[in-house]
């Protein structure tokens, strides 16, 4: 690794500017940052990072690292991946240090199939023999610069063309099914789409990662996308993203669509901000990708019952990751893209701009669920549902707007909608268990913590604790990491370094290390006075400790037995400890 590089990359990019593109919610706590966590789901904001530090960590999940180590763990890249991003983002130049890994290799190399596919594909659109293709492409209103911008091709009515080419590139069977573009058969290779028109699926980053086929003419699947590879898993991508990041940032929202076509006609039209899933339900990934452009989603439905089942299931798990939902459909039984093409963009945006909140979404669902006058048993029943919905918000103001709203709409106090809160929701016993990671703590005590958090802070104090030995300790874990603390406070004064090294000195304890490294004193702090405190505490329990294992060993061997250098030093701590 090329440590240079790695250093002249931090000192160029800030770590909390670089986060917020990911985290907008990034709020100053003294001189830190915080927020709710990206990596796991939580109602109090836990997740810290810190400019003076250049280090991130929660205290829910207990994630943490550096800016390198942010970006690894937020787009599954591997070190030199991540790297090269940044190196790109604060304009250094990049080669890497050590070869690739194999995960690597093979990961570059499917990209590279992937992209010699797309140009093979869209030629194939472009060209000759493309012609049925483009027709099926006009009859739906989309022009040739939108055919170019979103590199739509034609995967021909061939059993083997795409895998001929690709062989004549280079590439193996072995390749080609790795990227998911063939499937081999006891006769060779086979293309894995067949007279199909093709959408590249592209992810956030700019990069391939697969497609999905629209068949033209009779035939099923209608739509088929790419199986999951090296690169590509659909609950993780949302198509168009890759377009739609700087319209959802400057639009304040981002639009949910149901396919490929219904976000290549919105774009066309003007709204940038619209995305859609891969055929696949919505998911946490997908709102996590939400949730770094922007708090604000109106998800657009179908208004059958597959479409407002889908819809109301999407917006839980939007607003379980702290995004503020919407929900909207269009009249007249109109795809996003037959609608915007017959009544433009504004007369779109005006049906987003009349969708409801989730609640109002919800309640009426409810409502229409059951005849009126309403009864109280049917009034117990809306309340337990939508007190699911209410309990899933995990703003406690917005929380409470809802409560109100329920009870107003049903005909009910408030005070019992809140109190149907406060219940346990009853689990069915075939509902999957959802998997807790429990939390792993800080293998020290207070003491032990606070006084390897003051060295990490202020390494030019270390002195004031060298005469502490492993006895001095609770446990050997605690030590190791004190030692690992203290062998970097002897090499830097820098307290971003320090960290670092000390990280690399007990790389199982790196969480442990960024946590502490974290640590804000308080005001009325004095370093050189508590670091001299928490080593004369952690000295007399080192005494103490000792001095119980000396009467264990002096029971054992029985009166007149006890060597006179055990009893000499049982003397001088009972001494020491009086004073």
């Amino acid at each position: 690794m090329n440590n240079n590089i790695v250093d002249i990359i931090k000192d160029k990019l800030d770590i909390v500017e670089f986060i917020r593109q990911y985290v907008p919610g990034l709020k100053r706590a003294g001189k830190t940052y915080k927020a709710c966590c990206p990596f796991h789901k939580e109602k109090t904001p836990s997740f810290t990072c810190s400019s003076e530090k250049g280090l991130y960590y929660c205290f829910g999940c207990q994630e943490g690292g550096d800016i390198i180590a942010f970006l690894m763990k937020m787009e599954s890249l591997s070190f030199n991946e991540a790297l090269e991003k940044l190196a790109d983002m604060a304009g250094v130049e990049y080669k890497p240090a050590k070869p690739m890994t194999g995960e690597e290799l093979r990961r570059a190399g499917v990209r590279r199939l992937l992209d010699h596919a797309k140009a093979f594909y869209h030629k194939n659109l472009m060209s000759a023999g493309g012609e049925f293709a483009r027709a099926y492409v006009k009859e739906r209103n989309l022009t040739k610069e939108t055919c170019q911008k979103f590199e739509l091709g034609f995967a021909k009515n061939d059993a083997t063309a795409l895998s001929r080419d690709a062989k004549a590139a280079g590439y193996t069977e072995k390749d080609l099914k790795d990227a998911g573009l063939c499937v081999i058969t006891a006769y060779g290779a086979r293309d894995y789409y067949r007279n199909r028109l093709m959408f590249p699926i592209i992810n956030q980053r700019g990069d391939t990662v697969g497609f999905g086929g629209r068949i033209l003419g009779e035939g099923e699947p209608k739509y088929l996308n790419s199986p999951e590879t090296v690169l590509f898993t659909k609950s993780h991508v949302l198509y168009g993203l890759n377009f739609a990041g700087p319209a959802i940032r400057k639009s304040g929202r981002a639009v949910l669509l149901e396919g490929y076509m219904d976000v290549i006609a919105c774009h066309q039209a003007g709204a940038e901000y619209t995305v859609a899933p891969l055929g696949t339900s919505l998911t946490e990934e997908h709102a996590r990708l939400l949730k770094r452009y922007t708090d604000n989603v109106t998800v657009l439905f179908d208004p059958d019952a597959a479409g407002i089942k889908a819809a109301l299931r999407g917006a839980l798990i939007l607003i379980e990751r702290g995004l503020f939902v919407k929900v909207a459909s269009l009249p007249e039984g109109l795809d996003p893209d037959e609608y915007i093409a017959q009544y433009g963009k504004d007369s779109f945006e005006n049906i987003l701009n009349q969708g409801q909140d989730l609640i109002a979404f919800h309640t009426g669902l409810q409502l229409d669920l059951y005849p009126k006058p309403l009864g109280a048993q049917d009034k117990t029943r809306i309340v337990s549902e939508l007190a699911e919905t209410i309990g899933k918000q995990p703003d406690e103001i917005v929380r409470r707007e809802w409560a109100k709203y329920v009870a107003e709409h049903v005909g009910v106090d408030e005070a019992l909608v809140l109190e149907r809160l406060r219940r346990p929701v009853l689990q069915s016993p075939f509902a999957r268990k959802q998997e807790t990671r429990p939390a792993p703590q800080t293998p020290v005590n207070p003491a032990e913590e606070e006084l390897t958090a003051w060295l990490l802070r202020c390494p030019q104090h270390a002195a004031l604790c060298a005469q502490l030995t492993q006895n001095d300790f609770s446990t050997p874990l605690a030590w190791t990491l004190f030692e690992a603390v203290r062998k970097a406070a002897a090499e830097t004064l820098d307290a971003q370094t320090a960290a670092q090294k000390a990280a690399a000195y007990a790389p199982d304890l790196k969480n442990a290390i960024i946590k502490l490294a974290l640590f804000q004193p308080p005001a009325e702090a004095e370093p050189a006075r508590d670091i001299a405190a928490c080593a004369a505490k952690l000295a007399h329990a080192g005494m103490h400790k000792r001095l119980e294992e000396i009467k264990r060993q002096m029971k054992r061997l029985g009166a007149g037995n006890v060597p006179q250098e055990i009893f000499q030093e049982y003397m001088q701590l009972q001494t020491k400890l009086k004073k």
